[in-house]
């Protein structure tokens, strides 16, 4: 029997303009979603539809799964233009699905902290969606391991970017 699912909507909102969505993501009805360490920024939106998309911006998130007691920090990055990949230390690469799109992830770690010492594990996601004329990136941080990390992948599959 498969888990059921919910979606998770990663949006700004802005007074005038209303909600402005970066992605919908689709995780196990277990998973919870916070707010991130940072406050979600939109530069440039585009409509598609009724609902409005960010074409440039950036958002976070906290996915946590209190029955595997984790949590994953997710950032979204969205361009108009490429996206300039962050330094990690690369483990493995290939390709996947994100909500209809071919992608490309690269899982491995990434320094973190003031002195650039720490390490912690990342799965990078890159993807472009012709709909909203607009490179998006998914980077997902966590002390899990690597294998944790890599079965979020298909979860990714059910995705919504328009």
């Amino acid at each position: 029997m498969s888990e059921s699912t919910r979606d998770h909507v990663f949006a700004a909102t802005h007074f005038f303009l209303g909600p402005t969505n970066f992605l919908v993501l689709r995780l196990p009805a277990r998973w919870e979603v916070r707010i991130g360490r940072n406050p979600s920024e939109v530069d440039y939106s585009t409509q598609l539809g009724d609902v409005r998309w960010a074409s440039e911006g950036r958002a976070a998130g906290l996915l946590l799964d209190p029955v595997e007691r984790r949590a994953v920090e997710l950032e979204i990055r969205t361009a108009r233009g490429p996206l300039r990949p962050d330094r990690m230390e690369e483990k493995e690469s290939g390709t996947c699905r994100v909500g209809g799109h071919a992608a490309n992830f690269t899982l491995g770690e990434v320094p973190v902290g003031l002195t650039r010492r720490r390490r912690i594990r990342a799965l990078d996601i890159s993807f472009r969606c012709e709909a909203t004329q607009r490179n998006v990136r998914l980077r997902f941080l966590s002390r899990c391991s690597m294998g944790e990390l890599h079965a979020l992948m298909p979860s990714l599959e059910g995705a919504r970017c328009h």
